[in-house]
Parts: structure tokens; C-alpha cells; sequence
């Protein structure tokens, strides 16, 4: 061993650290946050053409209270797999995790649709396995009632996802963020998707 051999590390190390691409989540296998900003400063100029999806798995945290952590990890790398399988047949597809449940896809405008339907069928249909005959009866993961016959109830693990599909007057770092907030909207409502329009962005 001598220092050249260290340097000469140091050296291919820095060359791979340039390039976000190379340096996947681990549990996704997936690249993650810094190479989907790279990635969407390439494609920000193109929107229109290209689209972007900010997708969340949904109601993952209500199936982790009911039925344990045992298969949350499956979960997500089933969701991982299934967006980068369906994007894999896409003209400049792509796909990158920002976080344990979210994640970004990116492909031509004219595929995204299909892509992301075809996505979601496939999630749902593998995500049967995972729950009892009477949650999947009940399409319910959680519920809760209250005297008056009001109540909360909690549907089944999904994909929900917001689609950017056009120039919008916002910067491609805080069009991420405008996308996650209008993701958390959509959780809730019961919806599965929206496309992102610029009365939707918060630009300050």
C-alpha cells in the first residue's frame, strides 16, 4: 500500500461523486434527491415535451399501525420497482426516490399518463396480498366512528401522484416542493392524481 494507491482512491472517488447517478438509495436502488435535481435541471426547460410526477405511496403509515413494520419495506421497494419497470419502457424515463415514501418520474409527456395508470394498477394489484379479506372487502385499512355516525376511514396502501406537464413560473427546486405540498392535499381527499396548474403554485 502506498500513498498513490490512497490518492489515486481519493481521485475516482471525487469522479464518482460528481455524478449524482451513481450513488443509488439503499433501499430502493433507486437514485435519489441530489440526482433528481440534476436530473430536473436538465428536463425544467423541456417541460411540456417531458413531464414530472411527484408520486407518495399513500396511506402507508395507517397500514404500518395496523398491521406492523413487518412488510414496509416490501412496500416500498415494490413501489420502486413497479415506477422504474413502467419507466423503463418510456421514452427518457426515469425515476429517483426523495424520500422513504416519494418519489419522482420523469418521461414524455405523451407516455406519463399511461405510464403512471399503469403504475398504480400494478401497485394496487400486488398490494392485495398484504391485507385481510375484509379490509380489501371494506377497501378500508383504518376507521373510526363517533356517536353521530361521523367517522374517519382510511383506505387502502396506494400510488397517488401530481403531474407537472407544463411551463410553470417557478424555479425546478421549488416546483418539488409546490408538488409535495398539493401531494399532501390530494392524500387526503381520497383522489389519486391531479395535473398541476399555474393557479396551483405558490411562487413566493
Amino acid at each position: 500500500m502506498r500513498l498513490s494507491d490512497a490518492r489515486k482512491y481519493i481521485q475516482q472517488l471525487h469522479r464518482r461523486q460528481n455524478n449524482p447517478f451513481l450513488w443509488p438509495d439503499f433501499l430502493t436502488g433507486l437514485p435519489d434527491k441530489a440526482a433528481i435535481l440534476k436530473k430536473l435541471e436538465d428536463v425544467y426547460p423541456k417541460l411540456g415535451r417531458i413531464s414530472v410526477a411527484y408520486v407518495r405511496i399513500a396511506n402507508i403509515h395507517s397500514y404500518v399501525i395496523k398491521y406492523g413494520p413487518n412488510h414496509h419495506a416490501d412496500i416500498i421497494q415494490w413501489a420502486a420497482a413497479i415506477l422504474m419497470t413502467s419507466a423503463d419502457r418510456c421514452n427518457n424515463g426515469f425515476v429517483g426516490t426523495l424520500s422513504t415514501h416519494d418519489f419522482m418520474v420523469i418521461c414524455e409527456s405523451r407516455e406519463m399518463t399511461k405510464l403512471m395508470d399503469e403504475a398504480a394498477r400494478l401497485f394496487e394489484k400486488q398490494m392485495r396480498k398484504y391485507y385481510s379479506q375484509k379490509d380489501l372487502k371494506d377497501r378500508t385499512t383504518l376507521s373510526f366512528a363517533w356517536d353521530r355516525g361521523n367517522g374517519i376511514r382510511i383506505g387502502l396502501v396506494k400510488l397517488v401522484y401530481i403531474i407537472a406537464d407544463k411551463k410553470l413560473s417557478v424555479e425546478g427546486g421549488d416546483l418539488i416542493r409546490n408538488m409535495a405540498g398539493i401531494c399532501d392535499a390530494v392524500e387526503g381527499s381520497g383522489e389519486d392524481m391531479m395535473v398541476l396548474n399555474q393557479d396551483m403554485v405558490c411562487t413566493e
